[in-house]
């Protein structure tokens, strides 16, 4: 009786060592055949809006936000103060869930540092030169020619009463007068001489008398 007792009890213990042994083998292959997969978030473009909305929207992905003033280095305190100017990583990046999002910032009052942009060259203008305009031609008056009036001569004294015979004497002959200058300040003048109309040969004619240049003043 003893020794029945004896062997079930050897034969449970080894039963006992047999099953803990192959639980301990299964367990490091169970747990290697099952990782965990690490799960991955796009960030999102938040360069543009307050520190305070940017914030929330990369925390409610479950990552984490450093901000830190690109101007002056001030201490951010009310975060709807601060925009956001920069991302590292930037909009539309695929990073690990966890990730630490850095964002550069500045308060509403201060400029954002951008970097100047270099100008496009542009053509020199070209001068414009306005086109020389011909001369008009300079019409010469023709010259006027006044008439020469015939001399004038004076008719002989008549003979004085015979008193003694006396040689007659020769008869004096006047030079000829200067032809005097004519001249019409207007048509009414020439029409009141009777003159009109007045040809460029004419005594009186003058270039203001006649409009169209055609050689005679008064015609119209």
């Amino acid at each position: 009786m003893k020794k029945t007792l004896a062997l079930v009890v050897l034969s449970g213990l080894l039963l006992t060592g047999c099953a803990t042994k192959q639980a301990s083998n299964q367990t490091p292959a169970t747990a290697a055949a099952s990782p965990v997969a690490e799960r991955t978030v796009e960030v999102p473009d938040v360069v543009g809006l307050t520190l305070d909305k940017a914030t929330d929207q990369l925390k409610d992905l479950g990552l984490k936000v450093e901000a830190k003033d690109v101007n002056d280095d001030k201490s951010i305190i009310v975060q709807k103060n601060w925009q956001v100017v920069s991302a590292d990583p930037v909009g539309k990046t695929k990073v690990a869930e966890g990730s630490t999002i850095k964002l550069g910032v500045k308060h509403l009052t201060d400029e954002t540092a951008t970097p100047t942009p270099t100008p496009a060259p542009t053509q020199a203008p070209v001068p414009l030169v306005a086109p020389v305009a011909p001369a008009a031609p300079v019409v010469e008056a023709p010259p006027v020619v006044a008439p020469v009036a015939p001399p004038v001569v004076e008719a002989p004294p008549a003979p004085a009463a015979p008193v003694a015979p006396v040689a007659p004497a020769p008869p004096v002959v006047a030079p000829p007068a200067a032809p005097a200058a004519v001249y019409y300040a207007n048509c009414a003048a020439v029409k009141a001489a009777g003159a009109a109309p007045i040809h460029i040969s004419q005594p009186g004619y003058g270039r203001h008398l006649d409009k169209d240049g055609d050689g005679w003043g008064c015609d119209k």
